[in-house]
């Protein structure tokens, strides 16, 4: 098996500004002409959709390198997984039409087939690396047009199934890990609020309808129509500046309290070696606190590879796919606090190195 982090590196915790910034994420959102919108497929049309991206896209996958997945094929479980590494949508996990996935071995690019609209080309990157993100985004665009006949107005755009989309159809986003923010519930919402008055929607870590947890947020454009995908990611990196420059800040004041940071990160890392049940809000939580304190150099801590592997093998999906059967929420808070406490008594075990 390759080691961990040659499969997830978005989140290799690498890139610029890596100290806030997970992650950054290009979504375009694009639809084949001659085929309902998905919202208005049934079956028989759905089977068509994702008959047709297979014949005409698999050329292009075996030039890649990509994986098809056809995602009926797949147990709850290897579904779950796919969302956890954001290969996909929660939407599409739970779609009960045919769809697929196109994805390359490191989860740096999808491709989801029949999520809210036809096509959704997702490309990740470790840090804040939007233009870098986009122009991947934009080559592998140009080749699924050549493959497929999209949908586009010279008029609007590219046509989409929800009208905010049509445009560019381009969604930038960052994942930022804001704990100093955090901490302080008023500063936090303050944060929250500035980034809406610069046009932007602040989510949980895997975007619309999650939760904040784990001190992260992700920060995406609302709008796409009338801009052009330059003036979209300025927008947000200008967003993002503010929010980074906010949090240093706050981090430089928790810094001139190191009595209080001591406290907070070894309880937690405390909790984490002797917990014997973690619901996965807890496990963020508490993991969020070890981040920041390994950011001040406290001793102790594990590094932001063992953190990183934490992060993504202590979801449900992740928990199950180690146990090899689904777990009910009761063996899943004893499985996660027991590969907790494994993975930080020997960070370098072959157990944290699972995909």
């Amino acid at each position: 098996m390759e080691p961990w982090e040659e499969k997830n590196t978005w989140l290799g915790g690498g890139g610029e500004d890596s100290d806030i910034v997970i992650s950054t994420r290009v979504r375009l959102a694009r639809n084949i002409e001659g085929f309902s919108f998905s919202t208005k497929l049934n079956k028989k049309e759905a089977e068509g959709l994702v008959q047709t991206c297979q014949t005409r896209l698999i050329p292009l996958a075996k030039q890649e390198g990509w994986e098809w997945v056809a995602l009926e094929t797949l147990s709850p479980v290897s579904k779950q997984v796919l969302v956890e590494r954001r290969l996909i949508s929660r939407e599409l996990k739970g779609k009960d039409l045919p769809t697929a996935v196109l994805h390359d071995p490191q989860a740096t690019i999808s491709l989801m087939i029949g999520e809210e609209d036809h096509l959704r080309l997702q490309v990740f990157r470790s840090g804040l690396a939007l233009r870098e993100a986009f122009e991947t985004a934009n080559r592998i665009d140009d080749q699924i047009a050549e493959c497929l006949p999209l949908s586009f107005s010279h008029q609007y755009g590219f046509l989409t199934t929800c009208p905010t989309n049509t445009g560019t159809g381009m969604r930038v986003s960052v994942m930022l890990h804001l704990p100093a923010l955090a901490l302080t519930q008023k500063e936090i919402q303050k944060a929250t609020n500035s980034m809406q008055e610069m046009g932007m929607t602040v989510r949980g870590p895997y975007g619309e309808g999650s939760q904040a947890s784990g001190d992260l947020f992700q920060v995406s454009n609302q709008r796409t129509l009338g801009a052009s995908e330059l003036e979209l990611i300025q927008s947000l990196e200008n967003a993002v500046g503010t929010m980074i420059l906010w949090e240093r800040k706050l981090r430089k004041d928790l810094g001139e309290s190191p009595t209080f940071l001591k406290d907070r990160v070894y309880r937690a890392l405390g909790t984490l070696r002797g917990a014997h049940i973690l619901s996965s809000s807890e496990a963020l939580d508490l993991l969020s606190m070890l981040r920041l304190g390994r950011l001040f150099n406290l001793e102790g801590l594990p590094s932001h590879e063992t953190w990183n592997r934490l992060f993504l093998l202590t979801q449900p999906g992740h928990l199950m796919e180690n146990a090899g059967r689904e777990l009910d929420p009761t063996e899943r808070d004893l499985a996660r606090a027991r590969l907790v406490r494994k993975i930080l008594s020997h960070p370098d075990d072959s157990l944290g190195t699972r995909p």
